[in-house]
Parts: C-alpha cells; sequence; structure tokens
C-alpha cells in the first residue's frame, strides 16, 4: 500500500521551480516544427530537448548527448539501409529527445523500419518537408532553451548567495537545513563521513529517517549494508547530486536525493533530500548541490578550528605521557594555554577497541571505511568524556584514545567516578552498536606532569594484556590490581604459566567435579583466618577446614606458608585479570 504524504502543496514562491528546455510535444507547437509529421515514437513525445544538432557524418550519432535532437537530410547514411535503420536505436542509447528528417532529396521516403524502431525504442521521429529550412525549426527552440538555461543558472546563483549569507551570518548547517527544508518542503538530513547527524530539518515520515534522528546517526546495519555501500561509492565518484532508490529491507522507504559535500577531494559528509516532489526535482537537484557546496565551506572551517585545537591538546598529552615535555615550568604555561588544570590529582583514562584488526579483517572494510569508523569511535568517546570532565586533555593512537582527566583535591574519590565514566564510554559504544566492544583502563591518582609517563605506562600494560587474552568489555583500575598491575607488563605467556603453576590442579579438580576449592581458597586468603572465611562462602567452619585440607592433598601446597600464600594470592588475581 502506498505510503501517505503528509505534506501541503508548498505556496512558497521560492518554491517555483527554474524554467526548463521544452519536451518533444511542446516543441511541435513551436515556427517550422508544427510543420513536421510524426511518423514514430509516439510515446517518447515527453523527452526534453536540451540542445539540437545537425547530422554532418554518419558519426554523428555516436557523439550525441542526453536531451540532443538531431536533425538530418540522410545524406551522410542515403546509401547505407542497415545505418538508416540502426539510427533510431543510436539515438535510444544516447538519450536523445528525437529525430527529424528531411527524406525528399536523398531519400524520397523513410524505411518502414525505422518508424518501427522509433516505436520500439520509443525515441519521436518526424519527417519535415524540403521547403522548411533547419532555421526556422531551430531558432525558436533554441531560444527556449537557452532562456531556460538563463534561468537556470540565475536559479541557481539565487540559492547559492541565500545559502551563503547564511553562513556569513553565522547561521550554520541547521538553518542551511530548516531554509532548505522550507524551500523544497521535503526532509533534509547532514550527516558526515561517519554519519553522525549534524543537522536535520523537515517531516518525519520515513522510519529510516526517525531512527537515524533517534540515533544521532546512520545505524550500522544500513552504514554496511553493500547496497548503500555501492551506492555512497558512486555518488563520491559522481561528485554531484543523485536520486538513490529505496532500499526496505532497511526501513528506507522512500527515495532520496543525496549530494556529497566535497572539500579539496574529501568527502565531508552527505546531504539528503527525503522523497522530494516530482514537480521540483530539478529544483531539488540545484538547490541540494548549491547547499553542499556552502556547508562544505562551513564544515571545513568548524573542523579546521576542532583539528587545531585537538591537535594541540593531543600533542601536550603526547608530551606529559613521553615525559618530553621539557621542565615544570613550561608543561604549567602550556596547561595554562590550553585552559587545562594542572594543580591537584589527575587521572589517565584509555579506552581502547577489542581486537579491532579482526573486526576490519572480518568485515573487508575500505581504508575510508576504517577512518570514518575510527574517527565516530573518537568523537563518541570525546563526547562521554567531556560530559563528565569538560576540562581534560586528550589524544587519540589508532584505535585507542587516552584522556588525562583533573580530579582536583578530590582525588580520593576518584575511583567511583571515573569507574563509572569507563562504563558510561563502554555503554555508549554498546548503543551505537558498531560491531565491536571497547575495553578502559584507568590509573590511580597521579601528579602532574611528573607521574603522568608511569601511568601511561601501567595503563597500556593492562590494556595490552587484556587483548593478548581476549578479555573484553572490561573497566580496570590499575591499583585495584596491585601486584598484578606491575606483572601486567609482562609480554608474554609467562603469566599464564606461573598461574597454572600454582593453581592450576586446583582449577582442573573444580572443572572436573564442579568444585569450589579455587574459591574456598581466594576467601581464606583474602579474609584472613578461617572463621570469616567460612562467613563470607556460607560454610559450616569444619566444611572449610575439609576443604583446606583437600587443597593441601590435591597442589602440593601449604596456604599458612607466607611465601605460598603471596603466590598463591598473585596467581589468583591473574586468573582474575584473564578470565581464566
Amino acid at each position: 500500500m502506498a505510503e501517505a504524504d503528509p505534506r501541503p502543496e508548498s505556496t512558497e514562491p521560492d518554491a517555483v521551480a527554474p524554467e526548463r528546455g521544452p519536451t518533444v510535444r511542446e516543441a511541435m507547437t513551436f515556427g517550422g516544427f508544427q510543420q513536421a509529421q510524426l511518423i514514430g515514437g509516439e510515446a517518447g513525445l515527453d523527452r526534453r530537448i536540451e540542445w539540437v544538432r545537425i547530422m554532418e557524418t554518419p558519426d554523428t550519432a555516436h557523439s550525441l548527448q542526453p536531451g540532443d535532437l538531431l536533425l538530418t537530410t540522410a545524406f551522410p547514411i542515403k546509401d547505407d539501409r542497415q545505418a538508416q535503420i540502426g539510427l533510431l536505436r543510436s539515438l535510444a542509447e544516447a538519450g536523445a529527445a528525437g529525430l527529424v528528417v528531411k527524406p525528399e532529396r536523398y531519400l524520397r521516403e523513410l524505411p518502414a523500419e525505422m518508424a518501427h524502431e522509433a516505436d520500439l525504442h520509443q525515441v519521436p521521429l518526424f519527417t519535415l518537408p524540403n521547403e522548411v529550412n533547419w532555421v526556422d525549426l531551430m531558432t525558436p527552440l533554441l531560444e527556449r532553451i537557452i532562456n531556460a538555461e538563463h534561468s537556470r543558472l540565475k536559479r541557481s546563483f539565487d540559492i547559492h548567495r541565500r545559502f551563503t549569507e547564511l553562513v556569513l551570518d553565522g547561521k550554520g548547517m541547521t538553518e542551511i537545513c530548516r531554509t532548505l527544508s522550507e524551500l523544497l518542503n521535503a526532509a533534509v538530513v547532514v550527516e558526515d563521513s561517519s554519519f553522525h547527524l549534524l543537522a536535520h530539518a523537515g517531516g518525519a515520515g520515513d522510519p529510516h529517517r526517525k531512527e537515524t534522528i533517534a540515533r544521532h546517526g546512520t545505524p550500522q546495519r544500513v552504514l554496511f549494508d553493500p547496497g548503500i555501500q555501492a551506492v555512497l561509492r558512486e555518488v563520491a565518484a559522481n561528485r554531484g547530486p543523485m536520486k538513490v532508490k529505496p532500499f526496505p529491507h532497511l526501513g528506507m522507504h522512500r527515495e532520496r536525493i543525496i549530494a556529497p559535500i566535497l572539500a579539496a577531494n574529501q568527502v565531508l559528509g552527505y546531504i539528503s533530500i527525503v522523497d522530494p516532489r516530482p514537480a521540483q526535482e530539478e529544483l531539488a537537484y540545484m538547490a541540494v548541490e548549491q547547499a553542499a557546496i556552502v556547508i562544505a565551506l562551513a564544515m571545513s572551517k568548524e573542523r579546521e578550528v576542532a583539528e587545531v585545537e585537538g591537535r594541540v591538546r593531543g600533542e601536550f598529552l603526547d608530551d606529559l605521557t613521553h615525559g618530553t615535555y621539557g621542565d615544570e615550568n613550561a608543561a604549567q604555561r602550556r596547561a595554562r594555554h590550553l585552559g587545562y588544570p594542572l594543580a591537584g590529582g589527575h587521572v589517565l583514562l584509555a579506552v581502547d577497541i577489542d581486537n579491532f584488526r579482526e573486526y576490519i579483517r572480518s568485515r573487508q572494510l575500505s581504508e575510508e571505511t576504517i577512518q570514518a569508523v575510527k574517527r565516530d569511535f573518537h568523537r563518541r568517546v570525546t563526547a562521554t568524556i567531556k560530559a563528565a570532565y569538560p576540562r581534560f586533555l586528550l589524544s587519540t593512537r589508532s584505535d585507542t584514545v587516552y584522556a588525562l582527566l583533573p580530579m582536583g583535591q578530590d582525588a580520593g574519590e576518584y575511583r567511583g567516578r571515573v569507574g563509572s565514566l569507563g562504563g558510561q564510554v563502554r555503554d555508549a559504544i554498546t548503543q551505537w552498536k558498531p560491531g565491536f566492544t571497547v575495553s578502559a583502563a584507568f590509573s590511580g591518582p597521579v601528579e602532574a606532569p611528573i607521574e603522568v609517563p608511569t601511568a601511561y605506562r601501567e595503563v597500556t600494560a593492562v590494556l595490552e594484556t587484556l587483548a593478548r587474552f581476549e578479555r573484553r568489555e572490561q573497566v580496570v583500575a590499575v591499583p585495584d590490581l596491585g601486584l598484578t598491575g606491575l606483572l601486567a607488563a609482562i609480554t608474554d605467556d609467562r603469566l599464564v604459566d606461573y598461574a597454572q603453576r600454582h593453581l592450576g590442579r586446583l582449577a582442573d579438580h573444580d572443572q572436573q567435579r564442579s568444585g569450589q576449592l579455587v574459591e574456598t581458597l581466594r576467601a581464606y586468603l583474602e579474609s584472613g583466618e578461617q572463621q570469616a572465611a567460612a562467613k563470607r562462602l556460607a560454610v559450616h567452619p569444619n566444611t572449610l577446614r575439609y576443604r583446606l585440607d583437600r587443597i593441601r592433598e590435591i597442589a602440593g601446597l601449604e596456604p599458612d606458608d607466607p611465601e605460598t600464600r603471596l603466590n598463591l594470592s598473585v596467581a589468583l588475581r591473574i586468573y582474575s585479570l584473564l578470565g581464566l
């Protein structure tokens, strides 16, 4: 069932479409064309004439442009019957408007096959009396075509000036969207190259557009659809507006016109007109192209400012994490320039995409798409952090984001605040549904700038350890790891060997018999004595003593030996860290 269109007809003068070249049907009422006789191809009379050409050689038909009306005496093909019949097919393939022939001098009459081909390909075919001059037919047509082109250029200039004035007045993309929506009486959406929603205006009858607005960007299931990817490649290659068919299986039930927003041969984003009215389609193409140009100017300016600020902040954090900031006075000066408070405690937070290499390989993403995903990941992490800590330093290394957060004098309460922030970042990525997860690690409070390099090494080591052992969607506080945090810097399987050497037998026993010896040992070591451990496990003290005896028998260990307690405690931490 067809979708109802809730939009009223526009009465705005700006919505009047520019004048267009005549259709063949209209041209039949002009000048010498009134004496032409239609021989075939009546179904194509609504083809639009964009220019008029005279056939001078047999090859002329192969260089025609869409909308050309071809005039000929047939002299170049007078002795080639196959060329005469094939001429209509060539015109159809070129998208030409039609063919007008003066047959009397060289053909006497047209072959019947030409009329058949004209009907078959729906290309209007006319004969014209020899006494009618070409100029009498061409003059009124060319006058109408040139006037229409002048109208289009004037209309295009007016639209461009209107949009440019909006940008110069500081109105930005939202106002451009609203103006374009009112001009065309259609929904308008602007997204960047990562398909993050930048602005929108107009009706909301399209389910896909509703979801785009609700999610602040195109859903990933749409973005990675092969059909959508092919369309976007074609739009970028075309460098101009294109009509895109509906994709019902993705919730996109309406046609749209999409134009790339380009700057220096780089696609900055896309602007879409959802379900434009057929009567205003040419105006929509013209308007969206002009809107894309001025939006590119606005986006380039905003991106340049953001990139400069981000680069300066990122370079400062890079210098802090690598200890290359110079002396403390230099660090203080740079911090004051950026508005970042170096006094008090600070926490370094790192957010990493889990197994990003496998994510890229499994989806066979192009380099452009990879960079777009990274930009969107960076943007979402940054937005989440900024909401909690308006003043922060941030740096990006491939698929990892590092942020230095000022704790001030409340550093003692950092654990809950930063841990919650790590969870919010993880949840924001989960809601985005990009097809990957993230893990976060944060340091304890450190003094800046002197202790930032140590915090950087610690959080990086923890993330690398989580990655090696495929622990995903983790939020880890380095201080919670204690000695295990130091061990996390080990870059081979010695951690696993160490843990298995001390706990392997107990773990195997628990797995085979659904036992609880490892948890019993953990409770005993962390509680410090048997009564507290039994209470923690909710078992009778005698049950606890029996389990400890079984631990001694199976593992050959003495839990009350200080050195053994240390080794077992570390092994248990490794088990927790690595999810063994």
